[in-house]
C-alpha cells in the first residue's frame, strides 16, 4: 500500500526493427496485444527466480520462446521493463489486499487487518518483486501506469479507514494521514523481514505476528 512514482514504445524502433534479423518460424507468436503481457509475465516470474540482477530483455524472451528482438516492439529498455512489472505488481497486491478485507465482513477493524496481513504475506513472499516495487527510483511522470496502481494499492486501506470513522470505530481524522501511518509501518515490518536478520529486540521473521502488534498499538490510538 503506498505510493510510487507504462509503458512506451521507443523512439526509432522501426529502425531497430529493420535491422534485426526476422524470427526463425519454431518462435512463438504473439497478437499486438498479447506479447506486453507475456514480456512482464515473464520478467515477474525471473524476478521471482533469480532476483533483478537475472531479469534482461533476452533472458525475457528466452523464457517465453520468441526472437530476442522481440520485446523491443513494447520495451525500449530493461527499466521499462521493470516498471511494467513493478505496475504488475501493484495490481496483483491491490486484488490480494482487497480480497482479504472483503473476506473479512463488515467490521471495519478487522478489514484494516486483514487487509494488512495480505500486505505483509505479499511482501514477504515476494522479497525481490517488492524490492522493485518499492525501492525503484521511477517517477511519476515517467511511468503513470505505475503510479496509479501504487495509489490504488494505497487507496484500499484509506477505504478502510474511512469506513472506520463512519461507523465510529476509528477517530474522525484525515483518513489517509492515518493510512500514511499504518502503511509506513507495515512497510517497516515487511523491510525488516526481507533484509534483516532476528535479534533479541524483534524477531523479524515472526511477520504476522509484528504486523498484529504494530496494528493493535496504532488502531489503539487512531480509534475512536
Amino acid at each position: 500500500m503506498g505510493y510510487v512514482d507504462a509503458v512506451n514504445n521507443i523512439p526509432g524502433y522501426y529502425l531497430h526493427m529493420a535491422k534485426a534479423s526476422p524470427p526463425a518460424v519454431s518462435k512463438k507468436s504473439y497478437h499486438h496485444g498479447d506479447l506486453s503481457n507475456a514480456c512482464v509475465k515473464a520478467a515477474l516470474g525471473l524476478v521471482r527466480e533469480l532476483g533483478l540482477d537475472g531479469l534482461t530483455l533476452r533472458s525475457v524472451a528466452d523464457k517465453i520462446g520468441v526472437s530476442r528482438t522481440a520485446p523491443y516492439r513494447h520495451f525500449s529498455s530493461k527499466r521499462d521493463l521493470l516498471a511494467a512489472s513493478a505496475a504488475s505488481g501493484f495490481k496483483q497486491l491491490e486484488h490480494e489486499v482487497r480480497a482479504a478485507s472483503d473476506a473479512a465482513g463488515q467490521d471495519s477493524i478487522q478489514r484494516i487487518h486483514a487487509g494488512c496481513r495480505a500486505y505483509a504475506a505479499f511482501g514477504a513472499d515476494n522479497p525481490s518483486l517488492y524490492r522493485l516495487m518499492f525501492g525503484s527510483d521511477f517517477g511519476e511522470e515517467e511511468y503513470p501506469e505505475l503510479s496509479d496502481a501504487g495509489s490504488a494499492t494505497f487507496a484500499v486501506l484509506v477505504e478502510s479507514l474511512q469506513r472506520g470513522q463512519a461507523d465510529g470505530r476509528v477517530r474522525r481524522e484525515n483518513a489517509q494521514e492515518q493510512a500514511v501511518t499504518i502503511w509506513s509501518a507495515i512497510h517497516g515490518v515487511v523491510n525488516l523481514y526481507i533484509d534483516s536478520k532476528p535479534s533479541r529486540v524483534l524477531d523479524t521473521s515472526a511477520v504476522q505476528d509484528n504486523v498484529r502488534r504494530v496494528l493493535t498499538t496504532i488502531i489503539n490510538g487512531v480509534g475512536a
